[in-house]
């Protein structure tokens, strides 16, 4: 999300810029409001707020939406047609390819000329607050209030952190989100189990023992070719040389994370409630005075701020890496990967230690909007929350039950075989193209272990997990921070300078050319670069949040 704060600020002035000129509509009037009262009454009586139908007559709608390209046409595609038949609510698609599909949402939204609502919105924060003041979507509370979210309604009655995650900062919620409550949201480290049992050593258990480790790994052989070509820590770049990249895995062995997780690279909340920025910490000088060892001792790779994923799978097919702290699960570590399995939290600190790599259970809180546009809302919220049930989830995931799926005598969902191991070699994703919506990520969805058929949900992975999940940061300290609109611009001019000077710098200090005593120069620069205002805002969300 940080890494768009410049843009998505541009596009917040832009849009407000176009609404206040009066530029953001094609007609005199400015946005237009909802249906009348008659209208209003007349369409809530068509429409149940549990069950189906949804609406006791045809009702029409016109939505927008991102086509992942592996999704056949929304206008045509079984999995809708069929939620058709079941809510009797009809949409007219405007099925648009992913990768125009932002410019034409913003065009939409500065012409105001705008469907009854959108999905896969795609729409950060910053955002969904502009149009929000422009009132061209509109807030959902009374609805959510009045019963035509039911789904949504019982999560958030039964966790108060889905409401504090989706209510943006003037106190509305504007947008459904995408919530995974499945495994998937925790990330894992791997170490090479089998190296471990050749070389007789145990378990790491602190980073100390980690170092000992990787010293072994690096000089003992141990995949017994006779040459020192072992990597003994090694992973890949994102979207960029990161220094953040390197450490987050053990940010939770230093203690870091635990009041509120990593909300923001190189920050979270300490004890008191405040609002830290950890690359100023003393303590995270110890991080990297740490990893400059591993650095300076060739412990490791080289290439871990240039090489992609396919580098990192080629050395473990090679037998070459000790560990990797990289994904949910290991089955992209190759042909090897069964040799490598989740590591403890790594005690770096004598207080509590964390397991910071998980996200909060609301992954997005932009992917479904209403428009002011909209003569039904009720009808369009009552069919959207259908998503964040068990069988709309499913619907979106999997498609069509005793068609592409089944559910077996435990509850748990299970892809029919043509699908799971199709015959024809496609993919999964490739087999359920006519059928679900899932594909590309952004879907307005609850995913649980039952219904969740990646990799992560396999029964070896629950078993990795399980070596960490005594020390993840509770659900209920995972800060989603939502932001005015003000404080989205100002992010937008803060934020990014301050990240990626700090990124440039910890990887100089870890690689050693930038040495450790310019430390204090390090933090000074920092705090010149606006940081006492980027932790205020920061500290204004997280309080409204906590609140």
């Amino acid at each position: 999300m940080r890494k768009k704060w410049v843009a998505a600020a541009a596009a917040v002035q832009v849009v407000s810029l176009l609404a206040m000129t009066g530029c953001a509509s094609n007609n005199n009037d400015g946005p237009s409001e909802p249906a009348g009262q008659g209208a209003a009454a007349e369409s809530k009586d068509n429409i149940n707020k549990t069950g189906f139908p949804i609406a006791n007559e045809p009702v029409q709608l016109k939505g927008l939406v991102s086509k992942y390209e592996l999704v056949k046409d929304w206008n045509e595609h079984k999995g809708m047609k069929h939620y058709e038949e079941l809510s009797n609510v009809m949409i007219e698609w405007d099925s648009v390819p992913q990768n125009s599909f932002e410019e034409r949402r913003n065009l939409l939204f500065a012409s105001n000329d705008l469907p009854d609502f959108v999905m896969r919105a795609n729409l950060s924060s910053q955002l969904l607050t502009s149009y929000a003041a422009t009132g061209q979507i509109i807030a959902l509370d009374e609805l959510i209030e009045a019963g035509y979210a039911p789904n949504l309604s019982a999560l958030m009655e039964e966790d108060e952190g889905i409401r504090k995650a989706i209510t943006a900062a003037d106190g509305h919620i504007y947008s459904l989100p995408n919530i995974s409550e499945a495994d998937g949201r925790i990330s894992s480290s791997w170490i090479n189990q089998k190296w471990l049992e050749k070389l007789g050593l145990e378990m790491p258990s602190t980073m100390d023992e980690f170092y000992e480790v990787l010293k072994a790994f690096k000089e003992k052989d141990p995949n017994g070719n006779q040459q020192a070509d072992e990597v003994p820590f090694t992973g890949y770049k994102e979207t960029k040389s990161s220094g953040n990249e390197l450490i987050r895995t053990f940010y939770g062995s230093w203690g870091y994370g635990g009041n509120s997780g990593i909300i923001a690279p190189y920050m979270d909340v300490d004890g008191e409630g405040k609002i830290r920025y950890i690359a100023t910490d003393d303590k995270f000088k110890e991080i990297i005075v740490f990893f400059n060892k591993l650095w300076t001792e060739g412990l490791i790779d080289k290439e871990i701020f240039s090489q992609d994923m396919n580098k990192v799978v080629s050395k473990v097919d090679e037998d070459r890496v000790g560990f990797v702290a990289r994904g949910n699960n290991n089955l992209w570590l190759g042909n090897n990967r069964a040799n490598y399995v989740q590591n403890p939290v790594l005690r770096a600190t004598d207080g509590d230690i964390y397991w910071v790599g998980v996200n909060p259970k609301v992954r997005e809180v932009g992917s479904f909007v209403i428009t002011n546009k909209n003569p039904n809302p009720e009808a369009t919220l009552r069919w959207a929350d259908h998503f964040l049930s068990e069988e709309g989830t499913a619907l979106a995931r999997l498609g069509i039950k005793d068609v592409t799926y089944t559910i077996d005598a435990d509850g748990f969902y299970k892809l029919k075989d043509e699908f799971a191991n199709n015959p024809n070699g496609l993919t999964v994703d490739e087999a359920l193209s006519e059928y679900t919506i899932f594909q590309g990520g952004q879907i307005t969805q609850r995913v649980t272990q039952k219904v969740d058929q990646s990799a992560a949900v396999l029964p070896e992975m629950i078993a990795n997990k399980d070596i960490i999940r005594p020390y993840l940061v509770p659900d209920e300290n995972l800060m989603n921070p939502s932001f005015t609109e003000e404080e989205n611009i100002k992010l937008g001019t803060i934020a990014t300078d301050l990240e990626a000077y700090t990124d440039e710098q910890v990887v100089k200090f870890v690689t050693g050319s930038r040495p450790i005593g310019e430390w204090d120069k390090f933090v000074s620069t920092l705090n010149n670069m606006k940081l006492d205002e980027y932790l205020a805002i920061y500290q204004a969300a997280y309080d409204r949040w906590n609140q």
